[in-house]
Order: structure tokens, then sequence, then C-alpha cells
């Protein structure tokens, strides 16, 4: 498996700490820190950051048109119910923030992490999110339904009852997932990482006889 890049990020100390109203201006935001800003409800036209460090920001509820981000950290941040359909983030991560129900529809993801993020019926439908990292959290009912996951893994994460139908799995490690009541196709495991008593629950799920 491919190894996650990691954001480029200056020291904290280093980034300008600006006004939380900067995230609705629709400019790009570089080298900047915003804490505790509420946004939840807004329909953003475009959200651009490079180089940014978001905390206890909340999105929840927004429709964010244009969102593009590459080396950015969201901590303790809310995007619950939110919609990003379409965004586009590189070296990006998420670390103890609120995703229930987000909207990342069309997403292209690379090189992100989702550390102990709740993100319950969140919906992933058609993305790409490569080479990337879950670790800890939540995303049972979560709809992965013809999203392309190569090379990404999925550690101490709930996968109950999510969505897989149609998704790429290639190269995709799952050994420390729960995927209770996983919904997924014989033809979308191909290439998958599982651990010999998830291969036997995927046996089960797929109607396979073990003998």
């Amino acid at each position: 498996m491919r190894v996650r890049e990691k954001p480029d990020l200056p020291e904290i100390e280093h980034l300008r700490e600006v006004r939380g109203d900067q995230l609705l201006a629709g400019e790009l935001l570089e080298e900047i820190r915003i804490a505790n800003f509420d946004a939840s409800g807004r329909k953003i036209h475009s959200l651009q950051a490079v180089f940014a460090v978001l905390e206890g920001v909340s999105f929840a509820g927004s429709e964010i048109a244009s969102a593009r981000f590459r080396d950015v950290r969201f901590v303790n941040c809310d995007f619950s119910n939110a919609s990003l359909r379409g965004s586009q983030a590189h070296r990006v991560e998420f670390i103890d923030c609120r995703l229930t129900g987000l909207k990342a529809i069309e997403a292209e993801w690379q090189n992100v992490l989702l550390e102990n993020c709740e993100a319950r019926y969140a919906q992933f439908t058609d993305a790409r999110l490569r080479v990337s990292e879950c670790n800890g959290g939540a995303f049972a009912e979560a709809d992965f339904r013809g999203c392309n996951l190569e090379e990404s893994s999925f550690d101490q994460v709930s996968l109950i009852h999510a969505d897989f139908t149609g998704s790429r799995l290639w190269n995709t490690c799952l050994r420390g997932a729960d995927i209770d009541g996983l919904i997924v196709n014989a033809e979308d495991v191909r290439g998958a990482i599982v651990s010999p008593a998830q291969a036997m629950e995927l046996a089960r799920l797929l109607g396979l006889v073990v003998m």
C-alpha cells in the first residue's frame, strides 16, 4: 500500500490568525488560522484554503458550492449535514470532526486523514477517496456507492451497514474495521485486504458456503 502524504503545514505560531468571517468572502485563504467561528446554515459560493488550520469552526447545514483544500487541517469542526459536492482535497486532515450526514458526493480527495470523526450517514457516492486513512470514529450506514477507495485504510472504524456497492477496494485495508452488515457485491471486494474473520463474514454476506 502507498503511504499517505501528510499536510505540509508551517508551525501554528507562524500562521496568521484571521477573523472567521473571511471564510465567507470567497477569497483564497493562505497561511492562516481561524478558530471558533459559526458558519452553519450558510450558502458559501467558494471556500479555498491552503496551508491553513481551522479549529472549532461550524459548517453544519451549509452548502459550499466550490470547496478546494490543500495542506489544511480541520480540528473539532462541524460539517454535519453540510454539502460539499464535487469538493477537492489534497493532504488534508479532519481530526475530531463531526461529519454526520455530510454530502461529499463526487468528491476528489487524496492523501486525506479522517481521525476520530463521527460520520454516520455520510455520503461519498461516486467520490474518489484514494491513499487516505480513516482512523477511529464511526461511518455506520455511510454511503460509499461507486466510490474509489484504492490504497486507503480503515482502522478501528465502524462500517456497520455501510454501503460499498460498486466501490473500488483494490489494496484497501479493512482489517481494523467493524464490517457487520456491510452492503457489498462479490466483485466489489476484489483486491481488498481483510482479516480471516472478516473473510468469513464477507463470505456469509455474499452467500458463499465455506466447507
